[in-house]
C-alpha cells in the first residue's frame, strides 16, 4: 500500500489503476503558470465524479500541443490549498493563468464540454 503522504513530483496509483501526478502543500507552481492555462483539478480518491474526470482531463493536457496543463490536488491532503481557492465540492477544476484563477467547473462534464471549457480559458 503506498502511503498517504505523496511528495510533491511523485505519483500515486488510484483504485482506477491511473497514476496521477499530485502536489502537497506547494503553491509556487501555481503562481508560475504563465505560458498556457494551468487546470487545478481538485479530487479524492473516494469520489466517483472525480474518477469519471480524470481520464477526460488527463487526455485533454498530455501532448505538446494541448492548450493546458494539469495539477492534480488531493483535498483531503491539501486542505488549506483547497480552502484558499474556496473548493466545497468534488471535482471542482480551477484553470489558472498568471496566477489568477480565470474560470472554473464544479461536477464531472462529458468530453464536449471539457473542450469548450478548454478553448475558453486557452483563447
Amino acid at each position: 500500500m503506498l502511503s498517504s503522504r505523496i511528495a510533491q513530483g511523485s505519483k500515486r496509483l488510484f483504485s482506477t489503476s491511473i497514476a496521477r501526478p499530485v502536489i502537497h502543500k506547494d503553491l509556487s507552481v501555481i503562481n508560475k503558470s504563465t505560458s498556457k492555462p494551468l487546470l487545478l483539478d481538485f479530487t479524492a480518491e473516494w469520489c466517483p465524479p472525480c474518477k469519471l474526470l480524470a481520464p477526460l482531463l488527463e487526455n485533454v493536457s498530455q501532448g505538446e500541443d494541448s492548450k493546458v496543463d494539469l495539477i492534480k490536488i488531493d483535498v483531503d491532503e491539501n486542505i488549506p490549498i483547497a480552502q484558499q481557492y474556496g473548493v466545497s465540492s468534488m471535482p471542482t477544476v480551477i484553470a489558472v493563468k498568471n496566477g489568477e484563477p480565470i474560470s472554473k467547473f464544479v461536477g464531472a462534464i462529458n468530453k464536449e464540454q471539457l473542450d469548450q471549457f478548454v478553448n475558453h480559458v486557452s483563447a
